[in-house]
């Protein structure tokens, strides 16, 4: 049984070249900001307070960021 070419090409980020580098990081960060925006409309479907919740995601970014 054969692989799917999705699995038989596996890098680590660092063997990638820049650009693909660059790619990756930016396809990271559009999942991120999904996940993020799913993560809040929970907040609002269960009645938790999404101000909140959007802060504190802000906040955990702002870390990632800072810590570059």
């Amino acid at each position: 049984m054969s692989q799917p070419s999705h699995q038989a090409n596996r890098k680590t980020f660092e063997e990638l070249t820049f650009s693909e580098q660059a790619k990756s990081i930016s396809a990271q960060i559009i999942i991120l900001k999904r996940a993020i925006r799913a993560h809040i409309r929970r907040a609002i479907q269960e009645e938790k307070n999404s101000n909140k919740v959007l802060t504190k995601c802000r906040g955990q970014v702002e870390r990632m960021i800072s810590d570059l």
